[in-house]
């Protein structure tokens, strides 16, 4: 009988801890999106065209506020253009058309302000401008 009386009024003590708890948990289930890193991306292509070659390189910036971690870079070459061999990225199997390198094991991270040059030698069509296009880092796009 004592244990009867004594049930309500320990859940009614025990409702003013449950409650606030789970409220608090359900507001930081709703607050809890990660922010997206703070990436922006500039982009510089140098190179040199033998007529029916090249040798060029991409240098990216990391010009966000936070780095880049485990950074890949894509961009689009111009049709009939071919890399032959690169340097200072890990390519993607595509060697034409939309490519993508990813960051060497020896630079891992962009730090705001760093830069990355992402380097790649080819055959063209003789004729046919070497222009990197739709360049992006991260998937945000680079300004030129």
């Amino acid at each position: 009988m004592q244990l009867r009386r004594a049930l309500p009024v320990v859940l009614a003590s025990l409702s003013g801890v449950i409650a606030p708890t789970t409220a608090a948990a359900s507001a930081a289930e709703v607050g809890s999106t990660p922010a997206l890193a703070a990436v922006g991306c500039q982009f510089q292509h140098t190179g040199t065209d033998f007529g029916f070659g090249f040798t060029a390189v991409l240098k990216v910036t990391n010009t966000g506020s936070d780095p880049a971690t485990d950074w890949w870079v894509e961009f689009d070459l111009p049709a009939g253009v071919v890399i032959e061999t690169t340097h200072s990225a890990r390519f993607s199997p595509a060697r034409s058309g939309h490519i993508q390198a990813n960051a060497p094991a020896w630079l891992p991270t962009l730090a705001p302000g760093a830069s990355a040059n992402v380097g790649f030698n080819g055959s063209k069509p003789v004729g046919t401008a070497l222009v990197a296009s739709n360049v992006t880092l991260n998937d945000v796009p680079c300004t030129g």
